[in-house]
């Protein structure tokens, strides 16, 4: 069998698309998903309750940037809950680790020997977790290079709020 319709590259989304500066070429009608996935309006959810100190601090510091850049709806609450607990939880593991200074990278175990700490154990699953939800989002450099880049020099007549916030984040 030749191919299906599970072959090839997954269809990009129509804003991270224009983001790249349409590089295709595709007119505005191809640009709009025609029926195949339901439209969802751009829209930052409101943060849970339940999220750490940390955590709503990296919340309330990366929704307004997302929104702006048209990557999140209501329905990503979860995935961004779960990229902000991450973080929260990285941040508190690498605290703790710094504040142990060498006792906080190595244990020593009963029989002596030596071993990656519980909190340095925390800490990189934190990490991974956080690189795994902020993919979602081009919250890391590997991420942004896969919306590439949407620059077109032909100047600007008013403020574009979009295009300087995807600036900032190297897109």
């Amino acid at each position: 069998m030749a191919g299906n319709k599970n072959s090839g590259r997954r269809a990009m989304p129509g804003n991270v698309h224009l983001l790249r500066g349409n590089p295709s070429k595709k007119g505005a009608h191809e640009l709009h998903d025609t029926g195949h996935a339901p439209q969802l309006k751009v829209e930052a959810p409101p943060c849970p309750a339940f999220l750490t100190k940390d955590a709503k601090a990296e919340w309330r510091r990366i929704v307004k940037d997302l929104e702006i850049l048209g990557l999140i709806t209501k329905v990503d609450r979860a995935e961004l809950a779960v990229y902000c607990q991450a973080w929260g939880d990285w941040k508190a593991a690498r605290e703790k680790i710094a504040s142990l200074e060498e006792k906080g990278m190595v244990e020593v175990t009963p029989s002596g020997y030596k071993q990656m700490s519980a909190w340095m154990q925390l800490a990189n699953r934190a990490e991974e977790r956080m690189r795994k939800a902020g993919d979602s989002f081009g919250l890391n450099p590997s991420a942004r290079a896969k919306l590439g880049t949407g620059h077109v020099n032909q100047g600007e007549l008013f403020p574009n709020e979009q295009k300087e916030t995807a600036a900032k984040y190297g897109l």
